[in-house]
């Protein structure tokens, strides 16, 4: 395996522009996606997964695990946290983490090795349309807020939210490194519709109104994982689901979020 840089960060965070100084009532801008720094590969992660697909990357020399720890790192040390990007990035690391565990699985003498055991296509096309609709709700959001805030909400309260969310990613992360053998090289799978995920994941929470996030996953491969996390970041940012972590490293529950009141007049 490739060594790291000695001593640095495989994660290096983008110069930011320098801008006057604003007031302390302002809320944060988000940090920016630092670059991958490696011996092998300097750039985004949108950049090393692609070489990776292309072969032109050993995905065994790439360091996933450290990678996400980092990333973690920066993510809970920043003021304000933008979800788009932390979940791009998240995505990105569990498919390259889909892709070193298969191949460091050994595999069978009938095994064709051009066939794909899990369709990255569709996991990148629900990805991609996950990136259009929530960077739209994003948009709308921004705007309701400015019109309708809610209630007693605070920077506080939203940074504590954000926080969550991060616990929310490190789950995913120790989910995928549970995963046995025999569900992350699943040959043909189903394709997994975010769609489809959302509408389940309503479903049950009407049901139940609070789960454990591992146990809404159990039993389900590395493409339905990421779709299902992808599906939760959804609900969460469409202000339906809240992200609670009791204690550090305790498990992740997912409770449904009652509506606003209506504003009176």
């Amino acid at each position: 395996m490739t060594p790291e840089t000695s001593g640095q960060s495989p994660l290096t965070p983008s110069p930011e522009p320098q801008h006057p100084e604003t007031s302390s009532a302002e809320v944060p801008s988000p940090a920016p996606i630092p670059d991958v720094r490696l011996d092998l590969f300097e750039g985004p992660v949108e950049l090393l997964l692609y070489l990776v697909r292309k072969n032109e990357l050993d995905v065994a020399d790439v360091p996933v695990g450290r990678l996400t720890d980092d990333f973690l790192g920066v993510v809970r040390q920043a003021t304000a946290l933008d979800m788009g990007s932390t979940s791009d990035f998240l995505i990105m690391a569990a498919v390259l983490l889909r892709l070193k565990t298969r191949a460091l699985l050994p595999r069978g003498p009938e095994e064709d090795l051009s066939t794909p055991t899990v369709s990255l296509e569709q996991i990148m096309d629900e990805f991609r349309r996950y990136q259009q609709v929530a960077r739209m709700l994003s948009d709308k959001e921004s705007e309701r807020r400015l019109l309708y805030p809610r209630a007693g909400e605070s920077p506080r309260a939203r940074q504590a939210e954000s926080e969550d969310v991060v616990a929310l990613a490190a789950a995913l992360k120790r989910v995928l490194a549970k995963l046995s053998p025999e569900r992350v090289a699943q040959i043909a799978p189903p394709k997994v519709r975010l769609e489809d995920k959302i509408a389940d994941l309503r479903r049950v929470m009407r049901e139940r109104r609070s789960v454990d996030f591992e146990e809404v996953v159990t039993g389900t491969t590395v493409a339905e994982v990421i779709v299902l996390f992808i599906a939760v970041l959804e609900l969460v940012r469409l202000g339906e689901l809240r992200v609670h972590q009791q204690a550090e490293f305790g498990t992740i529950r997912l409770e449904l979020r009652e509506p606003d009141p209506a504003p009176n007049g």
